[in-house]
């Protein structure tokens, strides 16, 4: 992670201006206490590969991806679906801030997101991601979430920029395994609906509420530092 840079999710709060370090993470400015790491591995670039035909794989992180990390993204071409290598997270106009998070529930009305919803929507393909749910004053249990035998499409959006490319990840009310450990997750998209969230902006609409019902969870090490949230 950058120097310098305060990460943000989007989570209709007031701007507090006071960015905050963290044990762990001395030199990164945070505004708010969340942070948020996926996984892609091997299958999961092949899968895109197959999807997409071509992929660039040398501007794009493998293993654990951060905010402000370039990752593979899918999104709608005249002649089907292409990848893109983009970094993860929207800089906020005028500050330092990266929000690598928008709300399904008002991406729709946001000013920062409504164009790009009804524009450039995009797929974010993860073998899983993390989560840490807190249980003591100084641990949190690190948890992964994923689907056995695929790959998560996680809905997100994207936006040009004359410094480089970006999009971030939706988010929505958790669910299932979800419930227990955090109050929010990502919009998770079933394989069979890729097509109509990336080239029907009413179907796109629809799939805001969609329920992602294959999704299971694992313990992974215990953090014994405070790990910020990723949704």
């Amino acid at each position: 992670m950058r120097s310098g840079v305060i990460l943000r999710i989007d989570i209709n709060v007031p701007e507090t201006g006071s960015g905050k370090r963290l044990g762990a993470l001395t030199g990164t400015k945070w505004e708010l206490k969340m942070c948020g790491v996926f996984y892609v591995d091997d299958d999961t670039m092949r899968e895109i590969e197959k999807i997409a035909g071509k992929i660039d794989r040398e501007s794009a992180v493998t293993g654990d991806v951060h905010p402000s990390d370039s990752a593979l993204i899918l999104r709608a071409d005249h002649q089907g679906m292409v990848s893109e290598a983009l970094k993860w997270g929207y800089e906020a106009y005028g500050k330092k801030t990266l929000i690598f998070n928008a709300r399904s529930e008002t991406v729709r009305d946001r000013p920062m997101f409504r164009h790009d919803f009804e524009e450039r929507r995009c797929l974010v393909p993860a073998a899983k991601f993390y989560e840490w749910k807190k249980i003591g004053a100084k641990q949190k249990e690190k948890y992964e979430f994923f689907a056995p035998d695929n790959i998560l499409y996680l809905a997100g959006i994207y936006h040009r920029d004359p410094t480089g490319d970006r999009f971030t990840v939706l988010t929505r009310e958790a669910e299932g395994c979800m419930i227990k450990v955090h109050h929010r997750m990502p919009l998770i998209l079933n394989r069979e609906d890729m097509e109509k969230w990336l080239f029907s902006r009413e179907g796109a609409k629809e799939l805001l509420g969609v329920h992602f019902k294959n999704l299971q969870k694992a313990r992974s090490e215990k953090e014994t530092y405070q790990q910020l949230s990723l949704f």
